[in-house]
């Protein structure tokens, strides 16, 4: 009795897992659709980054991000082209929460990369104005001085009538 269980166990066993594996499937379109919208994601994740670059933003560590969930991506694809929609669907899902708060830190870093970059301007100009101001005084009192001494010099000078040689 014992041994006729175990092989009618072990059928029904394996016909659960076929049942259930076909209830749990993930299909073409399901693969299709989280593939896009990881796409979508990227393509934002990747817009900001390059805002934030164009304002003068570290990106570096963006960038990893950026890569990482590229690669993912690309398995997804390739899972979808060889019809393991399953497995499509689990990297597309890891690339989409892989590039979660990406966006965020891009604007993040644009926006201190901006501010950042209008504090040096209004150093800038600033010193600038400094500077002007502080060659304008050093030239007009500088020119005062150098007049005065000059012209003490040249009342200083003895003026003396030679005889002219007209004989």
């Amino acid at each position: 009795m014992v041994k006729s269980k175990f092989p009618l166990g072990l059928l029904e066993t394996f016909l659960f897992c076929l049942v259930v594996s076909r209830v749990f499937a993930v299909n073409s379109d399901e693969a299709q659709a989280a593939i896009s919208r990881a796409e979508s994601k990227m393509g934002l994740a990747h817009k900001s980054v390059l805002e934030a670059e164009k304002a003068g933003a570290n990106v570096s560590s963006l960038l990893f991000k950026l890569n990482n969930g590229l690669m993912l991506l690309s398995r997804a694809h390739m899972q979808n082209r060889t019809g393991n929609f399953s497995e499509a669907v689990n990297f597309a899902n890891q690339c989409f929460e892989s590039l979660n708060g990406v966006e965020i830190e891009a604007n993040k870093s644009r926006d201190s990369a901006v501010i950042e970059r209008n504090q040096k301007m209004l150093i800038s100009v600033v010193g600038l104005g400094f500077a002007v101001c502080a060659v304008l005084y050093v030239g007009v009192f500088g020119w005062r001085f150098f007049k005065g001494r000059y012209y003490k010099r040249v009342l200083k000078m003895k003026l003396g009538v030679q005889a002219s040689d007209s004989r």
